[in-house]
């Protein structure tokens, strides 16, 4: 698998890349994220902009009761944490920072606010879209469930990885990552930051126009994650630097030694390779509009 992938980009990647990717993922013995954890879309509501809103909303129409904390924007995102002080921020702007989640109409006639709301919804036809008409009671999103962590759909510098500590929802501009029981969080989280990982997310992911990066929930289970529960202690570290919006190649400078070079024994030279393959496709793909 990892050979038919690489040798998807052998048109831009020199042989010799192509040969070290190959020749780490098997003398390394570097498993994919996905043996690690289970990856699946975020939460499909039908229609975004009706199901998620600010807290403007949700205190005209009095929502409060069915208001939940959600993330669905990357730019709402700044670390590899994202807890309840980060989501409390985005509520306190103009973010929609709220994912409604409606029981059955029995249980909200003593709330006519989100009667209104919901009538409001219908006069502009959203209870006929492709995934609503089809529900029983348009309104009521299913699968409505929390992840360990978060995965951003669509991505410029490099895709986000985060640590759902918030206990957030989001919508399907995120995948919802589940950390299988046996493995640290923290060393999970932190093991994908290093320039390998990185490279492998280029080579699994698909790029469209303006240099996004986009990767669907089988193509994040295929990156290289090079775990190791001592990366817990580089956790904090991450954290701290992506806050300060300290660049993230200085940030790589440090993790790619502690991840790459201590947890799995990569050399200098190869730790070299591993970055400058990532910079290379990430390049490319971002100056592919211009």
């Amino acid at each position: 698998m990892i050979i038919k992938i690489v040798n998807g980009h052998s048109t831009f990647l020199e042989q010799k890349e192509i040969d070290f990717l190959e020749e780490i993922a098997q003398s390394k013995s570097i498993e994919s994220l996905g043996q690690y954890a289970n990856v699946e879309v975020g939460i499909t509501t039908g229609s975004n902009d009706f199901f998620t809103v600010d807290s403007s909303i949700v205190n005209f129409y009095r929502l409060h009761d069915f208001a939940k904390p959600m993330v669905g924007r990357s730019v709402q995102v700044n670390s590899l944490v994202f807890n309840e002080k980060d989501w409390l921020l985005n509520a306190q702007g103009s973010a929609k920072a709220h994912l409604l989640v409606f029981p059955t109409n029995g249980a909200l006639k003593s709330y006519p606010g989100a009667l209104d709301y919901i009538s409001m919804g219908e006069s502009q036809g959203i209870n006929k879209g492709y995934k609503t008409g089809i529900r029983d009671q348009w309104y009521v999103v299913p699968s409505i469930k929390l992840s360990d962590a978060l995965f951003v759909r669509r991505n410029n510098l490099y895709p986000k990885l985060v640590d759902n500590c918030a206990k957030a929802y989001t919508t399907d501009t995120m995948h919802r990552v589940n950390i299988k029981s046996d493995v640290d969080k923290k060393a999970f989280i932190a093991s994908y930051y290093n320039s390998l990982s990185f490279a492998f997310a280029e080579i699994v992911g698909r790029s469209y126009g303006g240099g996004v990066l986009e990767l669907m929930p089988s193509e994040v289970e295929k990156i290289l994650l090079p775990y190791n529960n001592d990366n817990s202690e580089v956790y904090e570290f991450i954290d701290v630097k992506l806050r300060k919006k300290v660049d993230i190649h200085t940030i790589l400078e440090y993790t790619n030694n502690k991840i790459l070079k201590d947890g799995y024994g990569l050399s200098g030279s190869e730790i070299s390779l591993a970055n400058s393959i990532w910079k290379k496709l990430s390049y490319r793909r971002m100056n592919r509009s211009k």
